[in-house]
């Protein structure tokens, strides 16, 4: 297998700059490789020696291995020239010992830089040379970088350039033996004397000049490597300097590929790989099987390991009857990894108590598809009865989306949504919202951030005509209106709502005139969203609430309203009729008296004469038809009261004369009584 290696050449043209690249950068990573081919301190280009720096394009997925050169030949002093190559992240968890790599670098002999404007090749299928028997200093220096480096994983470590020791091949050792995850984040500089990090990505290891150099030699916030005697070495480190010596030779690097493979472990990860390597190669004792199990049962790198975890649960599984109890144990903890024809046969009996006793488990597994265990662990969700799922139900950390996946019918169930803790729109992006999910999520979310969200997701009009449902069943309690809170605050999804609604529920519109104003929905055109809501409510119960029909009568006589003529029609005479009875609430009446004509104190007592001021008004102000006017009152003695209303103002007899005037076709009884009751008032007038 061939691989692609992209390279660049940086050095000195009227500064230090790119000079060629094969490789697309984004503007980030090609500033950062540029920084990190600059020479990496004072002093370093004098010395004359190459250096190595290592770290990852973030951005472009690639590995950036980088040789840098002092360039005495050029006319400014301290000038480098700077060959980088770039390797994809997955190429570099192909190569077995990316220190061959190293074979590519090429220090510029000529002007012509256009062969480094070309990717080169490296095939993977050749043979790795065998590593040179190490001497006992350069042993020595090993150790001590790689006790340093995995035992205080949390510091950066920095060592002293020995003239003895090959540091570049040796720090190329150190990268080799790292799984393909810690290899590819690994930074390294072999030679610098100045901290090389940068804003939130700090080099793990840097070589500083040696003891004979005039030394700018401490970095700030960094720890020094310290020699230590073979006799000294703890176990861990004896497995990686075994491998080191002869690579893979135990296995070694296959178990660290695959445990950091299977885990996010960083440097601190390595001495207890090592250490796992050591329990489970060969034939393993009870001891060593009990050290095992709490390695991955105790806080630590292999807490989190499928694969460890697998590995025993297997041992353990083909050793069942020598097994004891604390390995009989793990066995059962670790459900996931036991036999699945088994498991099936046990599913029924224990999905309950695992989702009990093991929910952390269970959800992290569903939560991460490319685990082993997310298979089990959506069986068993399935197997777990739904009043138990939720009666357990974890206060935090619930991967809704691949829980839903596994129990599509929880969307459904109002005591899920109950239970579930919806924080933002994110939360319910991309979950299956049929209409029946959405009653659900309507019925069973109480509180006030999953409420809005859902409400953003769903939609205002959705919800409400889920509201519109539920409000409208014999067995509600009316919780569903605490969502109009949350739905009015758009005054044109409220009049998309109120235009489309079907069956209006009495409980929902008042809960909306008690939310907006009445000039709150605009109308621009067409029917008024309110009179065509309220017209179905009249017509399925042939009456309207005074609270409805004042808040009409309110909106009627104020400024949005095409339909004017039609809500005085609807309203004028009940409401007429419950003032004049004193049936009417103080505070239904108190949205129709801020809109009404100004009268003096002693006049405000007449509620029923001041309704029909505004009518009067409303019809000769609005020029509104007069043929509705005809109307406004079934009752007599109100309509000639409302007539009187209107000729004492301008234009009131002219108006009235016009009203009998659009009668002047009818043949109906009705409307020719109608007529002429207008004709005998104005003859009497």
């Amino acid at each position: 297998m061939i691989i692609k290696v992209h390279q660049a050449l940086h050095g000195y043209s009227d500064g230090h700059r790119q000079l060629a690249c094969s490789a697309r950068l984004s503007p980030q990573d090609a500033k950062l490789v540029l920084v990190m081919s600059d020479v990496s301190g004072s002093g370093v280009a004098s010395e004359g020696s190459s250096y190595l720096t290592g770290y990852p394009l973030s951005e472009g997925g690639m590995y950036a291995l980088a040789r840098t050169w002092s360039a005495p030949e050029m006319p400014r002093p301290g000038c480098v020239w700077t060959h980088t190559l770039f390797v994809d992240f997955p190429d570099l968890a192909a190569i077995g010992a990316p220190s061959r790599l190293a074979k590519l670098f090429a220090r510029p002999e000529s002007p012509s830089w256009s062969t480094y404007s070309m990717p080169e090749t490296l095939d993977l299928l050749d043979g790795d040379k065998p590593e040179p028997r190490m001497s006992m200093p350069e042993e020595a220096w090993l150790a001590a970088v790689l006790n340093g480096l995995y035992e205080s994983s949390s510091s950066r470590q920095v060592a002293k350039r020995d003239p003895g020791v090959p540091v570049d091949a040796l720090t190329l050792r150190i990268w080799d033996q790292q799984w393909p995850r810690l290899r590819r984040s690994f930074r390294f500089c072999t030679f610098t004397t100045k901290d090389r990090s940068t804003p939130g990505a700090s080099f793990d290891l840097q070589i500083l000049p040696g003891p004979d150099t005039s030394s700018r030699a401490r970095l700030p916030n960094t720890r020094e490597v310290s020699p230590m005697s073979f006799e000294c070495q703890p176990d861990w480190l004896v497995t990686l300097m075994d491998d080191a010596r002869q690579p893979n030779h135990g296995g070694l690097r296959d178990t660290l590929k695959r445990l950091g493979a299977d885990i996010l472990g960083g440097r601190e990860a390595m001495p207890v790989f090592c250490a796992f390597h050591r329990f489970t190669s060969g034939q393993v004792s009870p001891t060593q099987l009990h050290e095992a199990i709490e390695m991955v049962n105790e806080p630590g790198p292999l807490s989190t390991s499928g694969l460890a975890r697998a590995q025993i649960a297997d041992y353990v599984l083909s050793n069942v009857e020598d097994a004891d109890t604390m390995a009989l144990d793990f066995l059962w903890d670790q459900w996931h990894y036991i036999d699945p024809a088994r498991l099936k046969l046990r599913l029924p009996d224990v999905a309950a108590r695992l989702w009990r006793v093991s929910q952390r488990r269970l959800l992290a597994a569903l939560r991460n598809a490319a685990y082993d265990a997310s298979g089990w662990a959506a069986q068993v969700l399935k197997a777990v009865p739904t009043d138990d799922l939720l009666a357990n139900w974890p206060e935090r950390d619930v991967p809704l989306r691949e829980l839903l996946q596994t129990r599509p019918d929880l969307v459904e169930v109002p005591a899920f949504w109950s239970v579930v803790d919806i924080r933002s729109p994110h939360d319910l992006y991309g979950l299956p919202m049929t209409d029946t999910a959405a009653v659900a999520v309507v019925h069973g979310i109480g509180r006030e951030p999953g409420m809005r969200a859902a409400v953003q997701v769903l939609g205002r009009v959705h919800v409400l005509k889920v509201v519109q449902s539920l409000s409208g069943l014999k067995d509600t309690d009316g919780r569903e209106l605490r969502w109009v809170e949350y739905c009015v605050d758009d005054p044109s999804a409220l009049a998309e709502f109120l235009s489309q609604v079907q069956a209006p529920s009495e409980a929902l519109l008042m809960e909306f005139a008690r939310r907006v104003s009445p000039d709150s929905v605009p109308n621009q055109y067409g029917d008024d969203p309110w009179y065509i809501a309220l017209l179905k409510l009249r017509n399925a119960r042939d009456f309207l609430p005074h609270r409805l029909a004042a808040y009409a009568f309110a909106r009627a006589i104020g400024r949005s309203s095409r339909n004017v003529g039609e809500l005085l029609q609807m309203t004028f005479e009940q409401l007429h009729a419950a003032v004049s009875s004193s049936a009417l609430a103080d505070d239904d009446w108190q949205l129709i008296e801020p809109r009404l004509h100004w009268v003096s104190a002693d006049n405000r007592w007449n509620r029923a004469g001041r309704l029909r001021n505004a009518v009067a008004r409303a019809y000769l102000d609005r020029h509104l038809w007069p043929r509705g006017f005809a109307w406004m009152a079934s009752d007599k003695d109100v309509f000639v009261a409302l007539m009187e209303e209107v000729v004492d103002h301008w234009g009131g007899k002219r108006f009235l004369k016009t009203v009998e005037d659009s009668l002047g076709n009818e043949t109906d009884a009705s409307w020719l009584a109608r007529r002429e009751l207008i004709h005998w008032f104005l003859k009497h007038q």
